[in-house]
């Protein structure tokens, strides 16, 4: 696409998301503790609510500056192969769409203006029947279509991702980007139509971890922030965030959600356009 005309003239799109790999902490974080010898992570585990549970501090926030995001939900089936242990984090630990609280959360969040995407398994980007079993199990528990996915791990196959995404009903997906580097990959400003057709693709510019993992001060981290926040407003494109929601629990990760926080109130200054997902393909499509 060539440039476009954001809602009111602002000057450019701000899309907020965040992937839901898990939505309680448990025993499989006793790692932690051997590592860190801190006796927080035992205790965590006992918390009520549970210290990942971050769904209602992420809405009291967005809510504070009238912004709405796009929650992708993950239903992770990989088995677990005991002497391998790097297949823990992928394996253990993971929640089902239609276990009550999830499933009333993920209504609650629809009802009240967010969006609800499918964070598509591991194995998923290859699997068009294990994709098509993950959509309509989420799409059960929301009660209407699900349109946007992001791939877990940021696993992607161009095009047969793509093309599996949108032969299954997708309308946009919004995985490509970098996963060790934060920025425009290939210099994709704006969403783009990889078949020329009404499927989308919405890039991803910042990712938490990898900003936190690669910047080890504040100021250099907001430093980068801001160049690739200024990238997007020069170039009159959409510049997208992934915020993880256990990333909200202060005690474990400080600091992550005061920057979440500064990034929308910097945005706000700047007369961005802030919209989910949803919005952004909604929009998009209707100025193609």
């Amino acid at each position: 696409m060539e440039k476009i005309q954001w809602p009111e003239e602002k000057p450019f799109a701000v899309f907020l998301s965040h992937d839901v790999d898990r939505v309680r902490k448990t025993y499989q974080y006793l790692p932690y503790f051997l590592i860190e010898r801190r006796l927080y992570h035992l205790r965590s585990l006992f918390e009520k609510p549970n210290p990942y549970w971050c769904f209602e501090k992420i809405m009291e926030l967005e809510k504070k500056y009238d912004v709405r995001s796009t929650f992708f939900f993950l239903k992770e089936t990989k088995k677990l192969k005991m002497l391998h242990p790097s297949s823990y984090i992928l394996s253990l630990g993971h929640y089902d769409f239609q276990e009550p609280a999830v499933r009333e959360i993920i209504r609650r969040l629809d009802s009240e203006g967010w969006e609800v995407g499918l964070h598509g398994s591991y194995d998923s980007y290859t699997n068009k029947e294990l994709l098509v079993k993950e959509k309509k199990e989420l799409e059960c528990a929301l009660g209407k279509q699900v349109i946007g996915i992001r791939q877990h791990f940021l696993n992607l196959e161009m095009p047969k991702t793509w093309e599996i995404q949108k032969e299954i009903g997708f309308l946009y997906d919004a995985t490509f980007g970098y996963k060790e580097d934060i920025g425009f990959l290939d210099e994709r400003y704006l969403p783009f139509q990889p078949f020329n057709d009404s499927f989308f693709i919405f890039p991803l510019i910042v990712m938490d971890g990898t900003l936190f993992s690669k910047y080890h001060d504040d100021a250099t981290r907001w430093e980068k922030v801001q160049e690739v926040i200024t990238l997007a407003e020069e170039k009159h494109g959409v510049i997208s965030f992934l915020w993880h929601q256990r990333v909200f629990n202060e005690n474990e990760f400080p600091g992550w959600a005061s920057l979440y926080e500064k990034i929308i109130k910097d945005c706000k200054g700047k007369n961005a356009w802030f919209t989910t997902g949803k919005g952004l393909y909604d929009w998009v499509i209707k100025k193609h």
